[in-house]
């Protein structure tokens, strides 16, 4: 159970949901850690670094609870506020970055693969969400840039 608890001026349940799939990783993905040499070295360390924040945020959310308006929590909440921040600015990232190779579209895809399904079942997501630009983003490489 997350540690979110909705308070007025603080993140919401629903806000760190949208960035903390419930649905367990077991592994990170061999190809987001690759020597970063080639074309796509710019998808492939954003793919990391998303790998190593969503990492972090699913830590903290099998955390203990904290007592609500306590100093730890609040603390907890900010930290985990940041997280999500950084989370969807490197999606953002993503999305803004074509994948040439099958190593960087597999990056991409292995992403949507661990977010997109909790995302779309929980939320109301909408075109220009972070997830579904990184969807677009996918296709048009797949399909070699041909945007419609």
């Amino acid at each position: 159970m997350s540690q979110i608890q909705t308070a007025p001026m603080s993140l919401s349940r629903r806000d760190a949901l949208a960035s903390v799939p419930a649905s367990t990783v077991t592994a990170l993905p061999v190809m987001t850690c690759a020597a970063t040499t080639n074309e796509d070295s710019a998808a492939l360390a954003l793919c990391a670094a998303f790998w190593r924040v969503h990492g972090r945020i699913r830590a903290m959310d099998t955390d203990p609870e904290l007592p609500y308006g306590s100093p730890e929590q609040k603390q907890f909440e900010a930290e985990l506020a940041k997280l999500c921040c950084q989370e969807a600015d490197i999606l953002g990232q993503l999305a803004n970055t074509p994948a040439r190779t099958t190593a960087g579209q597999q990056g991409k895809a292995s992403i949507l693969r661990t977010i997109l399904p909790t995302a779309l079942a929980d939320f109301d997501l909408a075109a220009e969400c972070e997830e579904i630009r990184l969807v677009i983003s996918l296709l048009d490489d797949l399909a070699g840039g041909l945007a419609a």
